[in-house]
């Protein structure tokens, strides 16, 4: 599924019961910013995407929750053009590579094996 979000593109499908996630744009190029010191008020569970080669910032747009599946997480644009994407503290978040662009995999927790 693509979802156009702002100067955003997400590209979601879902794979051996994990969720993957890819955000581009026409606009330039993104990548995960992953500056801890930037956001100490930010949630532990959200992941901010940086557009790079833009002349003007993305105007900051409302939180909206997607779902799919069993899945589900939330995007909004911050006041500084960031992408943020929040998600369930019940899922573990994998960062990745995939043809060159920044992708995050979610699945569930599973129970360890006894």
């Amino acid at each position: 599924m693509q979802i156009k979000f702002g100067p955003y593109n997400i590209r979601t499908h879902e794979l051996d019961n994990k969720l993957i996630l890819q955000v581009t744009s026409d606009e330039g190029k993104t990548n995960i910013k992953e500056d801890d010191k930037v956001y100490p008020y930010d949630f532990p569970n959200g992941i901010h995407f940086k557009l790079k080669g833009l002349g003007e910032r993305p105007e900051p747009k409302d939180l909206k929750r997607y779902r799919f599946g069993e899945y589900s997480f939330i995007l909004g644009i911050n006041n500084s053009g960031l992408l943020s994407v929040f998600y369930s503290k019940k899922l573990t978040v994998k960062k990745k590579l995939i043809d060159k662009v920044d992708t995050l995999t979610f699945a569930f927790f599973s129970e360890p094996n006894k």
